[in-house]
């Protein structure tokens, strides 16, 4: 499997691809907001967009979900943010953004594990910026969303957030064995070792 990484929209959402070089398929995390620019690395690299894996229902991070379902991709989503999809805690309206509402295709729940591809993912569930947030760990990797970012974590002032279950969501990740390569949703890249001794949560652990 190789990730690839790009970056979009005003506010900088990270979008990933996991892509079976066998298969020339691809699973899609955090599709973003430019759907030209998705199209355009799936026409570079050859590879067939085959899901996309939504790690809160957010605008800024689903904004593209309804497009790349049309184009025939299944949307993954948790069970608590799916609803979302469809109302106003997807905040596009707060933020003065379109959004086309949709229903997602497989809802999941934590500790769920994905075989997607051929690709297996695990579904942490890490509520705290929204009360669905999930993360994704494949391999050494762990891709966060706006859940844990290189030293700090999301915001939990938006609807349905928690600065309680924040803790309680990071406390879980800093718990697990050894160390990951952490792929957050904004910003840089980082690690689960680095993050325990220099986030600004690392007291709460």
């Amino acid at each position: 499997m190789k990730i690839l990484h790009l970056q979009s929209g005003p506010l900088n959402v990270n979008t990933y691809f996991l892509v079976n070089e066998g298969t020339k398929t691809a699973v899609v995390i955090d599709g973003g907001e430019n759907y030209k620019l998705i199209k355009q690395t799936e026409e570079k690299y050859g590879f067939k967009i085959k899901a996309v894996l939504l790690t809160h229902a957010h605008f800024d991070h689903a904004g593209n979900a309804k497009k790349l379902q049309d184009d025939g991709a299944k949307i993954y989503i948790s069970e608590k943010d799916a609803p979302k999809l469809s109302d106003g805690g997807n905040l596009a309206s707060d933020f003065g953004r379109h959004f086309e509402s949709f229903v997602p295709d497989v809802l999941f729940r934590d500790g769920d594990t994905l075989d997607i591809e051929g690709i297996e993912i695990k579904v942490i569930l890490t509520p705290g910026h929204t009360d669905g947030s999930a993360c994704f760990i494949v391999g050494n990797a762990i891709f966060t969303g706006d859940t844990l970012f290189h030293e700090c974590v999301g915001r939990t002032d938006f609807k349905t957030g928690s600065s309680k279950d924040m803790i309680a969501s990071v406390k879980r990740l800093f718990a697990l064995q050894g160390d990951y390569v952490v792929y957050p949703g904004h910003d840089e890249f980082t690690t689960l070792d680095y993050e325990r001794k220099h986030n600004i949560f690392a007291e709460y652990s």
